[in-house]
C-alpha cells in the first residue's frame, strides 16, 4: 500500500485544483502515493497525521498579509504539522509561510522573478541549479533553525530545516499549470501582473521547456522524498 500525500491549495476553483499542482502530481502519483487536494479557503485541513507529508503550493497572495483569514490558520497547521515531525514541502507562497512557521520572516522582494533563472546550490544532490521557473514578488529570510542551500541575486531560493525543503521556484510548471495560475485562482491579485509581464513569450518558453522542467520535478520529488526518511511504493 502506497503513501498519503495532503496538497494545500490557496483559493484555487475547484476544476483547477488538480492542474495548478502541475508535474508534482504525477512525480506523487508515479511513486505510489494517494494526493488529497485541500484548498485553504474551504477550511481547517484534515489532521495531518493521516498523510506522510505536506506538500504547501502556490498563491498569488503574500504570506504576511494579516488580512486574509486563512493565513494565521495555516500557520498554525503548519506550526502543529512541524511539531508532530510530518516532513513538509513548501513551494513558492508554500516555502515563504513554512519560514514564517519556523520563525522566520517574509517581505516584499525588491527583486520580484518572472521567469525561468539558475540557483547557486551547496546541496545540489537535492536541489540542482535549475532552471527553476520564478513567479513572486515576496522574499523569504529563514530563522537559525533552517539552512539555505540555493541562492541567487534576489536572494533565498531554497532551504532546509530538519525534514522539510522550502523551494521558492516553482518546479511543478507546466503549460497547463501555468493557464491554471492565470484562470484557476480567486485572488484578486491573480493575473495582475499581465500588463507587467510579456505572459505570451513566457508560456511559449514554459512550453518548449516541458520536457525537461517535468524531469526536473520528479528528481526533485525523489531527492525530497529521500531527504525527508519517506519510503516509496512505486504505483
Amino acid at each position: 500500500m502506497g503513501g498519503r500525500v495532503l496538497a494545500l491549495v490557496h483559493g484555487v476553483r475547484p476544476e483547477w485544483r488538480e492542474t495548478v499542482l502541475g508535474s508534482l502530481l504525477p512525480a506523487f502519483v508515479d511513486r505510489g502515493f494517494d494526493v488529497v487536494i485541500h484548498d485553504v479557503e474551504d477550511g481547517p485541513p484534515p489532521p495531518s497525521t493521516g498523510f506522510d507529508l505536506v506538500c504547501v503550493t502556490g498563491s498569488p497572495d503574500s504570506a504576511f498579509d494579516a488580512a486574509l483569514p486563512w493565513v494565521e490558520p495555516e500557520l498554525r497547521y503548519l506550526s502543529h504539522t512541524v511539531g508532530r515531525q510530518i516532513p513538509i514541502f513548501g513551494i513558492c507562497f508554500g516555502a515563504q509561510i513554512l519560514a514564517r512557521t519556523l520563525g522566520g520572516s517574509v517581505a516584499p522582494s525588491t527583486r520580484p522573478e518572472h521567469g525561468f533563472v539558475t540557483v547557486s546550490t551547496t546541496r545540489p544532490d537535492l536541489v540542482e541549479a535549475g532552471p527553476w521557473m520564478e513567479f513572486h514578488h515576496d522574499t523569504i529570510t529563514v530563522s537559525d533553525v533552517a539552512e539555505v542551500i540555493a541562492v541567487n541575486d534576489a536572494g533565498v531560493q531554497a532551504y532546509v530545516s530538519g525534514p522539510h525543503l522550502g523551494v521558492q521556484f516553482h518546479p511543478e510548471i507546466t503549460p497547463d499549470c501555468f493557464s491554471g495560475w492565470r484562470k484557476g485562482f480567486t485572488s484578486a491579485r491573480s493575473g495582475s501582473d499581465d500588463g507587467k509581464i510579456d505572459t505570451r513569450a513566457l508560456a511559449v518558453e514554459i512550453d518548449s521547456a516541458a520536457p525537461e522542467t517535468a524531469a526536473r520535478c520528479d528528481r526533485l520529488v525523489e531527492r525530497f522524498l529521500e531527504h525527508a526518511g519517506i519510503s516509496i511504493t512505486a504505483a
